[in-house]
């Protein structure tokens, strides 16, 4: 009889992360394998829904959480983000910099919570699988093996590609990459500082290698991503032996009810269209009402997902929105999707198989924005160039662009047939049965 592992999944707080880590959790329940989801008591419903037990993390931690200071940072400097590769990280003040390196402050209060989980938990578990995209000393030093997942798009673990986050070609000029790795090292200078003395007053070696920032696995790790999409141009990866690709980590919707087009744009003429920024880009309401005010003049119908200042957008008489919709069953229905390019929305979007127009706005939003490109599967629009006629003659062409339709259709069809999932659970499996023979 094959054995039954306890498995333990965990992620940071953001939507993209948990929802891969979901998704892993679920091929590995379907796999008979009992899975504990530990997270902060707000998710708790999205373990109940899958069948998985349920861990919360001490609230009490989460009380000196203060995010505050970071988030006014951006939304003071969104024209930052607005610009150009290296417009973006260009003339930083020593504050931009010291804000931006203050995430590392709430990552320490992860890292604890999660330290008194692993704690009181050590003995209950065969294997802890996360995605935490930079090193926690808790992970790191954890007596339950820890296996990280990396849900971002992956040119971060291929040093002989472009700068990560950049968004610029793989067929690009080298002389640009060189221009932007200085400007971006220079921004995040500090950041970096903090992360390496963290690792260091717990005695956790900094991360090797030319990305400084995103983990290397202690024993392996797995990334999402089609294969047809990956950066096989730009090999090896670093290290080239411990990333192993699993191209389908899709979750089951968190509500399974099919999504039935609202009234008051069903009737209306054109196709239909999905446009969403994220919860990140969305903040950006100047940003979400230029281009509300865009798409106005489209033929097209569209549905629309606000974001958490939703109530501060109103829509065109050819839209439909909320601030939050069920963007997996939505997916299913349209003929095409505008997205910021998160790896999420993008995976949840190819593995449908519908062509996408990427409006990058966040570090690898770009690079999955130019992979679009580069691949010939979709468009790509950039936040500091949003010409009217531009963005609605791309949305024709890509709409009309049977090529485009046929490729990502293709890639689609790939996800759903290919045994890497199945061959994800083996490997976990191999190796739980290796560490308790030993």
């Amino acid at each position: 009889m094959k054995p039954k592992y306890r498995i333990l999944i965990s992620a940071v707080d953001a939507f993209g992360h948990i929802n891969c880590t979901l998704g892993f959790g679920e091929i590995l329940a379907e796999a008979g394998h009992e899975v504990t989801f530990a997270h902060r008591i707000r998710y708790k419903k999205l373990a109940d829904l899958r069948g998985f037990k349920f861990i919360p993390l001490d609230e009490s931690i989460f009380d000196e959480l203060s995010n505050q200071p970071f988030l006014l940072w951006t939304e003071k400097n969104m024209n930052k983000f607005r610009d150009d590769p290296i417009g973006r990280y260009s003339n930083w003040t020593d504050e931009d910099k010291e804000m931006f390196a203050s995430v590392v402050d709430d990552y320490k209060i992860t890292n604890k919570a999660m330290e008194k989980l692993i704690n009181e938990n050590k003995d209950s578990f065969d294997i802890l699988i996360g995605d935490f995209v930079t090193r926690y000393p808790a992970l790191y030093l954890s007596p339950i093996p820890y296996i990280p997942i990396f849900s971002m798009n992956p040119l971060s673990l291929y040093p002989h590609g472009p700068p990560m986050f950049s968004g610029f070609s793989v067929n690009g000029d080298p002389n640009e990459s060189e221009k932007y790795r200085h400007v971006y090292q220079s921004s995040c200078a500090r950041l970096r500082e903090k992360l390496e003395i963290w690792w260091k007053s717990h005695d956790v070696p900094k991360i090797p290698g030319t990305n400084w920032y995103a983990d290397v696995p202690k024993y392996f790790g797995f990334y999402h991503y089609p294969e047809e999409l990956d950066y096989h141009e730009c090999e090896p990866k670093e290290p080239e032996d411990k990333w192993i690709l699993v191209d389908a980590l899709i979750r089951k919707p968190d509500d399974e009810s099919e999504f039935i087009i609202p009234e008051s744009i069903a009737s209306l003429p054109g196709k239909l269209i999905y446009f969403s920024l994220g919860s990140l880009g969305s903040v950006d309401v100047d940003l979400m009402r230029k281009l509300i005010s865009i798409l106005s003049k489209s033929p097209n119908r569209f549905i629309v997902s606000k974001g958490p200042r939703g109530d501060e957008i109103e829509l065109a008489n050819n839209m439909w929105g909320a601030n939050y919709v069920n963007q997996i069953a939505i997916v299913k229905l349209v003929d095409l999707v505008i997205t910021h390019g998160g790896n999420n929305t993008f995976l949840e979007t190819i593995y449908s198989g519908k062509p996408l127009i990427v409006i990058p706005y966040f570090f690898d939003q770009f690079d999955n924005a130019q992979r679009v490109v580069d691949c010939g599967i979709g468009r790509r629009l950039n936040p500091w160039d949003l010409d009217e006629k531009n963005v609605l003659a791309t949305i024709e062409e890509t709409l009309n662009n049977h090529e485009m339709s046929k490729k990502i259709e293709e890639i689609a069809a790939s996800m759903r047939s290919n045994k890497t999932r199945e061959k994800a659970v083996k490997i976990i499996e191999d190796f739980i049965e290796k560490i308790k023979q030993s």
